[in-house]
């Protein structure tokens, strides 16, 4: 298992995460371009109409949830924001993937705020909702985000990558921006009962390239 050990300095893997993800939002390719490009680089088939595919099926699993007050944390640019079901409130670190959500989805106020120091008092929300945020964190930064989860909200859906055949469950990979900016990030890639063990939930999803999963809070 990859561990804290993999950087000298937590803060400064945390801020250099915070900053690739913030420039990366202008040059970020439109629609499943993105995700088709990140598959293909980690060397799996697939055509985008596979994905989307996918991402339709996702898409209806999210819309079977029950329509309950939420947070989204790690919305980045509203990509999941409109397909969570119920009154919602966004939350990331960077001020440029806000500003691009608060442009696709109006209606939902987008707040500026680290992950595992959420700005809301305890049992705030219903529903704690995150895309593809676990799967950057380290070990100790897991453990704060799950904490922060339940104590803000009574339920943890997540939605993060699957694993296709050949894919690392875990990897530091080299992303370069085209401003000419190089940087290091921690991914891990889920098979979903993977996943759910390790949150302590359940499947509502499994596909090749997402899973979802639910957890319960015990309080």
């Amino acid at each position: 298992m990859v561990g804290d050990e993999f950087t000298s300095d937590l803060v400064a893997h945390r801020r250099s995460l915070w900053d690739y993800y913030d420039r990366r939002v202008t040059d970020r390719p439109p629609g499943f371009d993105n995700a088709h490009a990140y598959w293909t680089g980690l060397g799996v088939e697939v055509e985008i109409a596979d994905i989307a595919y996918e991402a339709g099926l996702l898409t209806n699993k999210l819309g079977e949830l029950s329509p309950v007050p939420f947070v989204e944390v790690g919305a980045g640019p509203g990509t999941f924001t409109s397909l969570v079901p119920g009154p919602g409130i966004a939350l990331d670190q960077s001020r440029r993937a806000l500003e691009v959500l608060r442009g696709q989805v109006p209606g939902v106020p987008a707040v500026q705020a680290d992950a595992l120091r959420l700005p809301l008092p305890d049992h705030a929300v219903v529903r704690f909702f995150s895309s593809h945020l676990y799967g950057l964190l380290l070990p100790s930064e897991r453990r704060g985000f799950l904490a922060e989860a339940h104590r803000v909200a009574s339920e943890l859906v997540l939605v993060d990558a699957a694993r296709p055949k050949g894919v690392r469950a875990e990897e530091w990979q080299e992303r370069r921006l085209p401003d000419g900016g190089t940087f290091k990030v921690f991914r891990r890639h889920f098979d979903a009962d993977v996943l759910a063990a390790e949150v302590g939930g359940v499947v509502l999803f499994a596909g090749r390239f997402y899973v979802l999963v639910s957890v319960e809070s015990s309080e």
